[in-house]
């Protein structure tokens, strides 16, 4: 029996005996009385079956979910047969009812969206065909209807010491480097209220009559809701001029290709903001030079700064702010025995931060726990863990950690940081080669549920599973004991379009609930 299933058996039995609860990673504690009641969402893992609906292809997937007033919201995406995507924000009740929905035009980017206590949701939109000055806010009603659309404005309250000698002013172009049907896009938006934030990546710009650029810089910018408009409280840069590119031969099923690029966005209760993000050599650079956040001999050696297009090992940076713009610092982390690490999202609560996303650990002496893809094969299949981590935005001191083994390769694309505990979603399931990025087995949905004191994981495998196509999890939230998650259903795996077929590219989506 390879190392891989024996370690996997031998956490499985364990968790078992620890716990009379089934599905849990972790010691827990004994379960009161033989239905294990247990209030919340521990209840719901415990006792309740997940519920999932399919779309066929080529229905809309799921990218991001979130449950407020009794309604549901969804950013949608589909791919047609012929290559095209769009997306729309659909709303819904609680039951399902269809509400309203907010369509893309041809042209335009749904980027992000978050809700705001009213109940009027803000939208960010690019306008692909434009140059410059893309990015956009929509402001909608409780019933869909536009209240204001307005450019993300020019910066006009940037400090000069931001510029740091590198960037032009302006700096920002407002105008992405590219987007395609999964992405989540380069606009993140959180509420603050009423008002907004937004952190955004956006091209270089470029002054009139000088060379075109494809560098990058990244931006933080809050804005007031007053009078029907959103008008500019503060704006920081983020990430200085940089060339962070993911590898051209990355795949994209579980977005490992904008991992590289995507800037993350939170907010927490007491107003602080951080903005997180993969950290590289080129990234380093730039807050070295602008910010002295590090010496430029850290940067170009240091175990926690990887290659600006690594794709498989992709240390975390988040850098936090005051309500009114401060910048507090960056801390970087990557955990130990890590052969492979990619961050897919992150929350904040109380001082700290979680994340989530997948790794692939070493022993000791350095030696992976490759897996055979049947029993008696002779192939190396990657042992990918789902990744959970809470760290200090403070000390950057690690308070826990969980690396989730269904069997295969697993990992985490979603998370949410509830009363409960940190709530997950990904996928699990599939088989990826360790000689190379292609992924050769379909993935199936995964749930978990990490307690708050990080002592114990539970977690649920609902829906289909995978095979030649991949069923898996993009969003996720929770509202008091139940869950709602969505994602991708019969979606194409690494070499579907291989030959120019593009209606294999095609998917549907998948819904799951949990209560």
């Amino acid at each position: 029996m390879d190392l891989r299933r024996t370690r996997y058996l031998l956490g499985a039995l364990l968790s078992w005996g620890a716990s009379a609860c089934h599905g849990t990673d972790g010691p827990a504690s004994p379960c009161e009385g033989a239905d294990c009641a247990v209030p919340g969402l521990t209840r719901a893992f415990e006792q309740g079956t997940p519920s999932s609906v399919v779309r066929p292809r080529t229905g809309f997937g799921g990218l991001k979910v979130r449950r407020a007033s009794g309604r549901t919201f969804v950013l949608e995406t589909t791919r047609d047969a012929e290559g095209r995507d769009t997306r729309r924000l659909t709303v819904s009740a609680r039951d399902g009812t269809p509400l309203w929905r907010f369509d893309a035009a041809a042209g335009e980017f749904l980027s992000d969206f978050t809700v705001h206590p009213s109940g009027e949701i803000t939208l960010g939109v690019e306008r692909t065909g434009a140059t410059a000055e893309a990015f956009d806010l929509v402001r909608l009603s409780v019933e869909g209807q536009v209240l204001s659309r307005q450019p993300l404005p020019a910066p006009a309250t940037l400090p000069g010491s931001d510029l740091g000698g590198t960037l032009p002013s302006p700096a920002f172009r407002m105008k992405s480097p590219w987007v395609h049907a999964l992405t989540d896009g380069w606009l993140r938006t959180e509420a603050r209220g009423e008002d907004v934030a937004v952190a955004f990546l956006s091209l270089v710009a470029v002054p009139e009559g000088g060379p075109d650029t494809q560098e990058l810089a990244s931006g933080l910018m809050t804005l007031q809701w007053t009078d029907g408009r959103y008008r500019e409280q503060w704006t920081r840069v983020v990430d200085g001029r940089h060339s962070t590119q993911p590898a051209a031969w990355a795949y994209d099923e579980f977005r490992w290709r904008e991992a590289a690029l995507r800037p993350l966005l939170a907010v927490d209760a007491e107003g602080q903001l951080v903005v997180g993000r993969t950290w590289n050599s080129s990234r380093c650079m730039a807050s070295s030079r602008t910010f002295n956040d590090f010496t430029s001999v850290h940067c170009r050696s240091g175990e926690d700064v990887t290659s600006p297009v690594d794709t498989e090992r992709q240390p975390f940076a988040v850098t936090a702010f005051t309500p009114v713009g401060t910048r507090i610092g960056t801390h970087v982390f990557v955990p130990t025995r890590t052969a492979e690490f990619v961050v897919f999202d992150m929350a904040v609560r109380g001082g700290e931060v979680a994340l989530a996303g997948t790794v692939v650990t070493e022993d000791a002496e350095g030696t992976i726990a490759w897996y055979p893809s049947a029993p008696g094969m002779q192939d190396r299949m990657t042992p990918y863990d789902g990744y959970l981590g809470v760290w200090s935005l403070d000390s950057g001191a690690l308070r826990f950690e969980h690396r989730v083994d269904t069997g295969r390769a697993d990992h985490f694309s979603a998370l949410r940081w509830t009363d409960a505990g940190l709530v997950a979603v990904g996928a699990s399931g599939w088989d990826r080669w360790y000689g190379g990025m292609s992924i050769s087995r379909g993935a199936g949905a995964l749930l978990a549920l990490a307690s708050a004191d990080g002592q114990t994981v539970r977690t649920q495998r609902p829906g289909p599973t995978g095979q030649d196509r991949h069923f898996h999890l993009l969003g996720v939230d929770a509202d008091g004991d139940s869950l709602v998650a969505v994602g991708l259903a019969e979606a194409p795996m690494t070499h579907s379009g291989d030959g120019g077929h593009l209606e294999a590219m095609t998917f549907g989506g998948l819904g799951v609930e949990l209560r």
